[in-house]
């Protein structure tokens, strides 16, 4: 099965038994065919497989800040369509990653705020839990990237026209403001 997390907080799983079969030059068939989900109503935010997802702990993380470590067996289910994290109003999913174990979470506002936690400070919870404040929003203000750097990982981002390294940030504490770049 093919796992497709939204940002509506929704997750679709796929049989690729059912996905139609094409030849090599063919253009396809739009998943909106195949499955429950609507392109026009929600965007995709991660795609795998259902086998790798069961056996990990599967990272949330959306706009309004809230953050939650899930067990990826909980996404085994029967249904086609089911809610993959519960969302408070007018918040969305901005990243959804499998986690191996060690790496470090690098949150991302849109007033250019910056905060580095180790993904070990986020604690379990179930499926339809909110999550956890990751960073202090100031008013306004909202996460616009959620980045998740391995151990040994380097990744520069752009901001005002001059690069950061997002592995040179100190690893602060989880629901602190963060650095202003």
């Amino acid at each position: 099965k093919i796992c497709i997390f939204t940002d509506k907080g929704q997750l679709h799983l796929l049989k690729v038994l059912d996905l139609p079969y094409g030849k090599f030059r063919d253009k396809g068939t739009p998943i909106d065919n195949v499955c429950n989900y609507d392109s026009k109503e929600e965007n995709f935010v991660y795609i795998t497989s259902l086998a790798h997802v069961s056996c990990s702990k599967v990272l949330f993380g959306t706009k309004q800040s809230m953050l939650k470590v899930v067990d990826g067996a909980e996404f085994v289910v029967a249904k086609k369509t089911t809610a993959a994290t519960k969302l408070m109003d007018e918040d969305e999913v901005l990243t959804v990653q499998v986690l191996d174990g060690d790496e470090t979470l690098v949150m991302a506002s849109a007033k250019d705020m910056f905060l580095r936690i180790d993904c070990g400070q986020i604690p379990q919870k179930k499926k339809m839990a909110v999550g956890v404040r990751g960073m202090k929003l100031g008013a306004g203000d909202e996460l616009k990237h959620i980045y998740v750097l391995h151990e040994g990982e380097t990744k520069e981002v752009e901001v005002k026209d001059k690069m950061i390294a997002l592995q040179r940030l100190h690893v602060g504490n989880r629901d602190t403001k963060g650095v202003k770049k």
